[in-house]
């Protein structure tokens, strides 16, 4: 299995049904995320999760905040830009705010907020939170993913043989709701 960087960007799209992201989805349970202003765990019961619209998947970086930025669907709606958080903090708090604007806040209510973060795999000293930077947030969210998987896969000779891009395996199911 290709664990690089390269190939989380290429086949991220985000669709809770595709397996890929399913395994990434895994990565981000493992590491039991927290709720960003409090520190809670968030509850991941897979009666929330198995819907990719459910408004506990959150777009980092809100869709509607990137297409205001001239940023495509395709990559607003990328596993790299996905969160796992509580619905009221999705509906009420976040909204479709600048992520410096909200996690502003949060830091404010949540003196823990850095060690928050990296349980979503998110740094938010290094990955242009603060500066509302997509890009580098982007890169470095599929570096931190793909550091995670390699941790996790064992590695055999077949996996020299490299992993096609699937571009036809996305499903029909809904698109996360964080629209606003």
């Amino acid at each position: 299995m290709d664990t690089s960087a390269d190939f989380v960007s290429d086949n991220g799209y985000f669709s809770a049904g595709r397996s890929y992201i399913k395994a990434i989805l895994c990565l981000l349970a493992y590491q039991q995320p927290k709720s960003f202003d409090n520190n809670a765990l968030v509850n991941l019961s897979n009666q929330w999760l198995k819907q990719a619209n459910s408004k506990n998947y959150h777009h980092f970086f809100p869709k509607a905040y990137l297409r205001k930025k001239g940023w495509d669907d395709w990559s607003a709606n990328h596993i790299a830009n996905i969160t796992m958080v509580d619905d009221y903090l999705n509906k009420n708090k976040i909204k479709a705010k600048a992520p410096s604007m909200y996690m502003k806040a949060f830091k404010k209510s949540n003196p823990n907020l850095a060690r928050t973060m990296k349980s979503h795999l998110i740094n938010v000293n290094s990955f242009g939170v603060w500066e509302d930077d997509y890009d580098k947030f982007f890169e470095k969210r599929c570096q931190e993913f793909s550091r995670e998987l390699t941790k996790r896969i064992i590695y055999r000779d077949v996996d020299d043989q490299c992993q096609e891009v699937h571009i036809d395996d996305f499903e029909d199911d809904a698109e996360p709701q964080d629209e606003y």
